[in-house]
């Protein structure tokens, strides 16, 4: 049988491997934004840090079981920073769709940054709990103390659960939106958000609870690291990309010259037009009876009239009571 501490090890390189595998072959999402490929937004820079920063967990890790004895309280204290800062960032996503889907009310926003303050709180003690230990014979340092952290690791849950059923809540408050692409988006993204929430951290919770021994207190924290941090890159990447094709794909509304007869075919049904009713007014002929229009000059009156429900992406006439959140509001990448 494996012992407890050997299969850790093996856990460990194989996590490692796939977290710096998907990050090497999804860099171009970043570099296109530095070659202006792709809109920045500020936001990239909370994408970039919990990626970023579970990548240097994941090489401070092979580092310090592969790479010969380190001091280890340094290695200790360097890699609770890193995975703090991880999970800062990843929740700090989730704090701004909250906020943005909840319409920017003052009393969610800031019980949402309450919450995500407390989470980080909870982190902090680590620094003093956790103590690092050579041991000459695994060949690699030993993390004592860290069934302290169970505190901690079961305030982050809590806070994450909080945060994804407050946008979950906040999104199905604004059902009569499920015919537009973004709701279904964030729903969805919020659902297996909210399930790698569970994947990850409850295994570090129960393990911690049962305090078998270190090998298996520190089991599923990298596991840990590397689903919130994959999963809430791949989430926001998503995002990002529906917000680009949204842009690309908004169609366009037909435009005549003065003078040139309507066609038939922008009225066809199925047409990416069709949603739209051109009514011209009839104008008189000579004998005094009336016609139908058959061209627009710059005098003739034109009325627009919209389907029910179609989309109307570039004329507004009259400004909506609507107090839910634009698409844009949404896009919080």
């Amino acid at each position: 049988m494996i012992p407890p501490s050997s299969l850790r090890t093996i856990l460990d390189h194989a996590i490692a491997g796939i977290y710096i595998w998907e990050t090497v072959f999804t860099a171009g999402f970043e570099l296109d934004v530095l070659r202006g490929k792709r809109p920045y937004k500020w936001t990239i820079w909370l994408y970039l840090g919990t990626r970023y920063c579970s990548l240097l967990v994941f090489i401070l890790l092979l580092i310090g079981e592969d790479g010969g004895k380190v001091s280890c309280q340094p290695y200790v204290d360097t890699g609770t920073a890193l995975i703090i800062a991880s999970w800062t960032f990843a929740s700090l996503i989730i704090v701004l769709r909250v906020i943005a889907v909840w319409n920017y009310q003052r009393i969610v926003s800031f019980l949402s940054v309450c919450v995500w303050l407390a989470g980080i709180a909870t982190w902090l003690p680590s620094f003093a709990t956790l103590k690092g230990l050579y041991n000459p014979n695994q060949g690699t340092c030993v993390i004592l103390g860290i069934q302290k952290s169970l505190s901690a690791a079961f305030a982050v849950l809590v806070a994450d659960t909080v945060l994804l059923m407050s946008m979950l809540i906040g999104l199905l408050r604004h059902a009569h939106r499920s015919s537009t692409g973004i709701w279904y988006l964030l729903c969805q993204q919020c659902i297996i958000w909210l399930a790698l929430t569970n994947i990850a951290e409850v295994p570090v919770v129960v393990f911690l609870s049962l305090n078998l021994n270190d090998a298996w207190n520190e089991m599923f924290v990298h596991v840990e690291i590397a689903i919130l941090s994959l999963g809430a890159a791949r989430l926001y990447r998503s995002l990002c990309q529906h917000g680009s094709l949204t842009e690309h794909m908004t169609p366009e509304l037909p435009h005549f010259s003065p003078g040139s007869p309507i066609s038939n075919a922008q009225s066809r049904p199925g047409n990416v037009h069709s949603s739209i009713y051109f009514v011209a007014a009839t104008q008189s002929n000579s004998t005094g009876s009336t016609s139908e229009a058959s061209a627009f000059t710059p005098k003739d009156p034109v009325q627009l009239k919209f389907a029910p429900g179609a989309p109307n992406p570039r004329l507004v006439h009259e400004k909506s009571e609507d107090k839910t959140p634009s698409t844009s509001a949404w896009l919080i990448e």
